[in-house]
């Protein structure tokens, strides 16, 4: 998924997400990096990801 023309997800993907998550929460400073922002805003979108957010009670 986060990189190439034919994103693909991994696992990888999704432990990314989980710790830019934890990076936000601490307020680590990503200012600067839009491939991130652009990650984190394409792993939000997916159905999956909102369905476990909202399992754990995280969005």
């Amino acid at each position: 998924m986060s990189t190439g023309s034919a994103a693909r997800f991994t696992i990888a993907d999704a432990y990314l997400f989980t710790v830019l998550r934890w990076a936000y929460a601490v307020k680590l400073n990503l200012e600067g990096l839009e491939h991130i922002a652009a990650f984190m805003q394409r792993m939000a979108e997916r159905p999956e990801v909102q369905d476990a957010l909202s399992a754990e009670g995280l969005k």
